[in-house]
């Protein structure tokens, strides 16, 4: 009976280990999203810009700001001109905020 329980528990331990590695990110560091919205800060933002503010120990950015939003979640932030961005500390946000720097500079390209 004893090799049996061990061998239950032997098989039952290898399929966590292979369902934890299934579940691990892959090594190169991305992150799955869904959707990445780029867009202009609207008024209705302005509650949500605060709390991320706060959430980055920062102060909301005056003026014209473009917003970048994952899976509809406000993270990060960027004022039109380039003067301060915020950004969600608890989630990766380099490449977000190098999208938003990036539709910044094309915006004022166009103006």
């Amino acid at each position: 009976m004893w090799s049996l329980n061990l061998l239950a528990s032997s098989e039952r331990l290898r399929k966590l280990r292979a369902d934890a590695a299934a579940a691990r990110r892959p090594d190169d560091g991305e992150i799955p999203v869904g959707q990445v919205t780029l867009r202009y800060a609207a008024a209705t933002d302005a509650f949500r810009l605060q709390e991320l503010a706060e959430l980055d120990s920062a102060s909301v950015p005056q003026g014209p700001a473009l917003v970048a939003e994952v899976d509809g979640r406000l993270r990060a932030a960027l004022a039109i001109d380039g003067s301060a961005v915020i950004a969600d500390p608890f989630h990766r946000s380099t490449e977000l905020i190098e999208l938003l720097r990036t539709r910044a500079a094309q915006l004022s390209a166009t103006a």
